[in-house]
């Protein structure tokens, strides 16, 4: 009998562990994952569902690790590069032509029809929707264009919509330039010396440039917002002792999704939301008249000067240091030095990298994100250890007390305590 080949493995791999989601779904009545219009936008599984999430970890790992093998070297090699960049060409015509906004959701709309709205000829509109639908992004059904799902999302997602948008017209010429920028400067110390930098020929850092454009700023932070709410609040709510403070400031807390959901929960404690002029403008549109929200307060800010807010609890940090070079890094923590007393946290909410997954998805997700915040920012996916690093460089009187995974997250919460001040 021969014996078992890798392809083989994965199979039985992807089978067994399907059934396990797929009886969860079955057991849970919910619907099962699907393209039609009216399927489900995400897939997600309670933080209990432990063995369910490994499954379907290892279903996707599997899969994805089975199509690399089936393809082969030569042609994964060749068809690399192409695949990826015309998945996201056909994705930015999407984007850029409004495309998702202009077939009815209700009914389909003709090539001929469409080429009329976008003012594009119909042979090429039609050659870069077709490719969009082999990624599921509309389909055509007699011969008219309708939605899908994932083209469905666009539409009635805004924060989803801003994502694709800042990928599409940021990420995608930003990344042609990034190992440029790694060379010239020899590797990235600074957030001008990025990819972004170079391929909007400035020496300003990302956070710059869109501070001199509301729209690209709008944009960005709405799309960063979004993101911040897809979160959920409950695990970082019981990570961290919020009932016992009196004050915390969100530093770069874009519009404000996580204060303003802690804030519900711990309605004695005042949150202070510190950004940019756009993000902070459009954060107190989103609370106006919210009566849940009266202890969140919006302040413009900007975290490379000195903090304004002295003597708070709590310097709460989500997903801001990934943005930013080391040095940057150091400059960041130094400025809360003289606002911080004696006790008081830093807590950075971040993705900590560790050793190789198992899971090679989620591998994959891990190192491209490193990759995303290298050309955006210069910045980096960072352990436990080099913020720890990055926290003595600033002072050694910062104490990094804790660094731990917050459960049902891919975040993870470390709790530094200023050691200095009175």
């Amino acid at each position: 009998m021969a014996s078992t080949t890798k392809i083989s493995e994965l199979a039985e791999v992807i089978s067994s562990n399907t059934a396990i989601v797929d009886r969860y779904f079955i057991s849970n009545n919910l619907p099962t994952p699907s393209f039609e219009v009216d399927g489900p936008s995400t897939i997600i599984f309670p933080p209990h569902e432990k063995d369910v999430a490994a499954a379907y970890s290892q279903v996707l790992s599997a899969t994805l690790e089975l199509h690399t093998l089936m393809k082969g070297p030569t042609d994964m090699l060749l068809r690399m590069a192409t695949l990826a960049t015309n998945d996201t060409l056909s994705l930015q015509a999407v984007y850029r032509l409004n495309l998702a906004f202009k077939v009815p959701l209700e009914r389909g709309i003709s090539y001929a029809d469409l080429s009329n709205e976008c003012k594009l000829n119909e042979r090429d509109l039609r050659r870069l929707i077709r490719h969009a639908m082999t990624n599921k992004i509309f389909k055509e059904k007699n011969s008219l264009v309708v939605h899908t799902a994932a083209s469905k999302l666009l539409v009635s997602n805004p924060a989803i919509n801003g994502l694709v948008g800042i990928q599409v017209e940021e990420y995608f010429p930003s990344a042609t330039k990034t190992v440029e920028a790694m060379m010239k400067y020899d590797g990235v110390h600074s957030p001008g010396q990025s990819g972004f930098s170079l391929a909007n020929n400035t020496t300003k850092g990302l956070y710059e440039e869109f501070n001199e454009s509301p729209v690209r700023s709008r944009r960005f932070a709405a799309a960063m917002g979004g993101f911040a709410s897809r979160i959920p609040i409950q695990p970082l709510a019981q990570k961290f002792d919020w009932a016992s403070c009196t004050n915390v400031v969100d530093v770069g807390g874009a519009q404000g999704p996580v204060s303003t959901a802690l804030a519900k929960l711990f309605p004695n404690t005042k949150f202070v939301v510190q950004d940019y002029a756009e993000a902070v403008a459009e954060g107190k549109k989103k609370v106006a008249g919210d009566e849940s929200a009266m202890n969140v307060e919006f302040m413009e800010y900007n975290f490379l000067t000195e903090q304004t807010v002295l003597g708070a609890d709590v310097y709460y940090f989500r997903a801001i240091f990934h943005n930013w070079p080391d040095e940057s890094c150091v400059e960041i923590l130094r400025n809360q030095i003289p606002a911080m007393k004696k006790g008081a946290h830093i807590l950075i909410e971040e993705n900590l990298t560790g050793p190789k997954s198992q899971a090679l998805y989620r591998e994959k997700i891990e190192s491209s994100m490193d990759l995303t915040m290298l050309t955006y920012f210069g910045g980096a996916e960072r352990t436990a250890e080099d913020l720890t690093k990055i926290a003595h460089m600033a002072d050694p009187k910062f104490k990094v007390v804790s660094a731990s995974q917050i459960e049902g997250t891919p975040s993870s919460l470390v709790n530094i305590v200023w050691e200095g001040g009175e």
